[in-house]
């Protein structure tokens, strides 16, 4: 198994829902009617960027037994990366990596609850959508749910399998479903330079099988949020220089924003069908290679 350093390890957890020091905003978003959803799809497009933060694509089951998120994180003027974890089932019955490509690391983690972490180097740029499918299926072993993701490789225009995580269901519905809480957000996490610009956009997309992926159209935030380009955003830093980034992707023709209130919602946006090409793919996706339960 790839061993990772507890100060690696350190870096890589942070971006938590609930952490001490850090900021963020978030988007809670409208199942609609979804809760048995096992396929997710979604787009982060990162318009505006600074060192450390995480731009999470997708939180399932928040603060439910096995619950579990992704995204991509600005590490450092150097490093950027993907992230996938899955929180234990309870504290008997814990998550465990059984595929992973060569290139994911990964591990427990411990501080915010316990789980299976895994993260990958991956230089995604700004102004490029970061794409991501997640999927849960039936494990090999009886009463147990592999969560499987993947990541679009743009520069080998091809999908590429990060990790395989198995739960033990526990009677648990959360470990072998998406929802409970769907949410995604932008977090500052290591709470500094909070008045520099950072816009990503959102969308996401839920199913129980590749066939019959729905756009989720609505959701609600808090922080700075709220709606451009077609699609939701989530935004730091100061206003006035938020409005210059903003002011130069309407140049761009991404539009005006529309700013979203704590506990409002907008109008939803439009229902966007993912392209045959697309679904193609994610019915033929690469295994990566099993590697031995710790």
């Amino acid at each position: 198994m790839l061993k990772i350093t507890q100060a690696i390890l350190a870096v890589a957890l942070t971006g938590l829902v609930g952490a001490a020091d850090v900021q963020g905003q978030h988007l809670f978003w409208n199942l609609e009617e979804q809760k048995g959803a096992t396929c997710l799809y979604g787009e982060v497009t990162v318009l505006a960027t600074h060192p450390a933060i995480y731009y999470c694509g997708a939180n399932w089951h928040p603060g439910e037994p096995a619950g579990g998120y992704c995204g991509i994180q600005h590490n450092s003027q150097k490093e950027r990366r993907t992230i996938f974890s899955i929180w234990d089932t309870s504290d008997k019955l814990h998550p465990q990596v059984t595929a992973a490509d060569s290139r994911t690391i990964f591990n427990r983690f411990g501080g915010e609850g316990e789980g299976a972490h895994t993260h990958m180097l991956w230089p995604w740029q700004a102004g490029d959508s970061f794409q991501f499918y997640v999927r849960k299926d039936p494990g090999l072993a009886p009463e147990t749910t592999d969560t499987r993701y993947y990541v679009y490789d743009r520069a080998q225009q091809k999908w590429l399998h990060s990790a395989t995580i198995n739960n033990p269901n526990g009677g648990h519905k959360s470990v072998t479903t998406f929802g409970g809480g769907l949410n995604s957000f932008l977090e500052n996490f290591a709470g500094r330079d909070k008045s520099v610009p950072k816009l990503a956009l959102y969308r996401l997309w839920l199913g129980t099988e590749v066939n019959n992926l729905k756009c989720l159209t609505r959701a609600a935030g808090d922080g700075t949020w709220g709606e451009l380009h077609d699609a939701y955003f989530l935004a730091e830093g100061d206003r006035q220089d938020l409005d210059q980034v903003f002011s130069q992707f309407e140049k761009e023709d991404y539009g005006k924003p529309l700013f979203g209130e704590k506990g409002k919602a907008l109008a939803p946006i439009s229902n966007r069908p993912l392209k045959a090409d697309l679904l193609d793919a994610l019915k033929d996706l690469p295994q990566a290679r099993a590697v031995e339960a710790k």
